[in-house]
């Protein structure tokens, strides 16, 4: 392999005359040509330079330029010869360049001295250099932006290094956070990935490279109307769900949950002694012997975390309940009119939100069961991109924070049992602030929904990994911001959300934050330990982008204009007919 030399001496900058651990200040010969000159000066912030080290090439990146105190006054517009002006900058180490393979890496194999001569780096030998650090010749690579727009550098990166360590895309409103995720959803498909994307708002759901489509209400075209069945929810769910009281509620309702999986497990085979009828198992003056053989002999089922049991005969479990300790020796007690009054609360939430239209998602059995749509999507090799839209999925007693937890808590169980070892599935998630870290529930009983929390910590392992996109950072718990591997920053305003990207970056990332405020739409930093330096981009343009548009004041106003104006006329001319008639 012929080494590459990043020196081009017509792209002189500057020379070295001081050098910190982390930066160098150089003199800036080239920065202030003059007015009649402006198009020539070398040496902008937010240039990238190559500093040669004699024995090695350094790569760079302009953070600052300035003019000595002494010199600020020089370039005021004056009549006569202009002073001299000599501006000096300060440039950020970040990469050394190994010439033996032509990649970028990072660390530094020395540092700059005083003396050493800075290059502006070409756009195409440095898109190079990254190419060749993080992928093969012969590698998958997804094309998921340029550097500098003008020149049309595409970048290239590998889908283990962009989704490996799983990824993040943070970006304020209008951005362009949005056409990043479809960008990597089409990519992803091109290179042959399979992947999952959980869709609040269903501004995803019309793009070209989408296979196939599951919504929860509302179907329209070809999507596939699905409902989540409640039986791969776990007892906590519930428990968010119905929120009984610690003290009396709670119990009886753990108990109820208990009988009614015993009541499934027996198969309608109850041994001698335990009662079952219509469905439910009667405790009122029946054996506790007989009872709790029957549960030792279906104790793996009565441990198991699902609900497999029918839902709508939980609330008349939970009256059957309610029955007194104190009874005939070995057997249960009658009934505690005391304590059913206590849960008739509860009964009732039970009773109504089982019916709500809210929670029909999963309660309901109207249209397929999305676990079966999503097992056989995976083993489709036809298909590679599924969309689960929750446009229609309400808000009210937090839905779409539970349901989106028990899919992704079902993606991970699939996961536990190597579904997707040798075929990785990359799931995304749009809106993330909105679901993690979120704890659901009310004083007498919470629940953390921590299924993407878990996804994030030990999904990789598995072969699970997710692409979190939020205009929120600072909303994104510290422990699963921890786990992203390498993040897609496009324009931040917000000082707490840039904190937040700060802080997950590590030193050498940091400088690269400076300039996330001062970010075009469409503009990002690509940040992450599996590349050789902060990489700024311009995304690419998805072929078929979301439909993530605002509201349509122009067309709508202007429109509402017309018909006033066309009602005026109209009226105008009905009056003088009606003048005529009378004259």
């Amino acid at each position: 392999m012929i080494p590459i030399n990043p020196i081009d001496t017509d792209r002189y900058v500057g020379t070295v005359t001081n050098v910190t651990a982390s930066h160098v200040h150089m003199n800036l010969p080239n920065a202030a040509p003059g007015r009649e000159h402006r198009g020539t000066s070398l040496g902008a912030v937010g240039d990238f330079v190559f500093i040669d080290c004699e024995r090695s090439f350094v790569l760079g990146r302009v953070v600052e330029t300035r003019l000595p105190d002494g010199e600020r006054l020089t370039v005021e517009p004056k009549v006569g010869a202009a002073g001299a002006v000599n501006p000096i900058g300060r440039v950020q180490l970040l990469a050394a360049v190994e010439q033996v393979s032509n990649q970028l890496k990072r660390g530094l194999i020395q540092f700059p001295q005083i003396g050493d001569g800075v290059y502006l780096a070409e756009p195409h030998l440095l898109a190079q250099l990254i190419r060749n650090a993080v992928a093969s010749a012969d590698d998958l690579t997804l094309s998921i932006g340029r550097i500098e727009a003008a020149d049309g550098v595409d970048v290239c990166l590998p889908p283990d290094r962009l989704f490996g360590r799983h990824c993040g895309v943070f970006g304020a409103t209008g951005g362009g956070k949005s056409w990043t995720v479809a960008t990597l959803v089409e990519q992803l498909k091109i290179a042959g990935g399979k992947a999952i994307v959980l869709d609040p708002t269903g501004e995803f759901a019309g793009m070209n490279c989408v296979d196939s489509v599951f919504t929860f209400d509302g179907q329209v075209n070809d999507e596939v109307l699905v409902h989540f069945p409640y039986r791969h929810m776990t007892e906590d769910d519930l428990f968010s769900l119905f929120r009984p009281s610690g003290q009396s509620q709670g119990p009886k309702l753990r108990e109820a949950i208990r009988s009614l999986k015993l009541v499934t497990a027996m198969a309608g085979n109850p041994p001698a002694g335990v009662a079952v009828n219509d469905g439910l198992l009667i405790k009122r003056n029946a054996s506790r012997a007989a009872y709790h053989h029957a549960a030792r002999n279906h104790v793996a089922i009565l441990h198991a975390p699902g609900c497999d049991f029918d839902i709508t005969r939980l609330s008349l479990q939970v009256r059957q309940e309610c029955v007194r300790m104190a009874g005939q020796p070995g057997m249960f007690g009658d009934a505690d009119q005391q304590t059913v009054a206590f849960c008739e609360t509860l009964v009732a939430r039970i009773d109504t939100l089982t019916a709500s239209r809210e929670l029909q998602c999963m309660f309901a059995v109207h249209g397929a069961s999305l676990v079966d749509e999503l097992r056989a999507f995976l083993a489709d090799d036809m298909r590679d991109v599924a969309v689960v839209s929750f446009k229609e999925v309400r808000f009210e007693h937090n839905t779409r924070e539970i349901l989106l937890n028990v899919i992704g808590r079902f993606l991970l169980g699939e996961a536990r049992i190597n579904a997707f070892r040798d075929a990785p599935l990359v799931m995304f998630l749009d809106e993330a602030h909105q679901f993690l870290g979120r704890t659901v529930g009310d004083e007498y009983s919470s629940v953390r929904l921590d299924a993407f929390g878990l996804i994030a910590k030990e999904g990789r392992k598995y072969g699970l990994t997710c692409v979190l996109a939020t205009q929120r950072p600072r909303d994104v718990p510290a422990d699963v911001l921890s786990q992203l591997g390498t993040l897609i920053v496009h324009r931040l305003t917000n000082d707490q959300d840039r904190e937040t990207v700060e802080r997950a970056c590590g030193d050498l990332d940091r400088g690269a934050a400076q300039f996330v405020p001062m970010l075009a739409p469409g503009e990002a930093i690509v940040i992450g330990p599996e590349l050789p330096a902060p990489v700024p981009i311009f995304v690419r343009k998805p072929n078929s982008p979301p439909d993530s548009k605002g509201p349509a004041f122009q067309v709508s106003w202007k429109a509402r204009q017309q018909r006033r104006e066309a009602a005026a006329a109209e009226a105008a001319a009905q009056a003088e007919a009606i003048a005529d008639v009378l004259g």
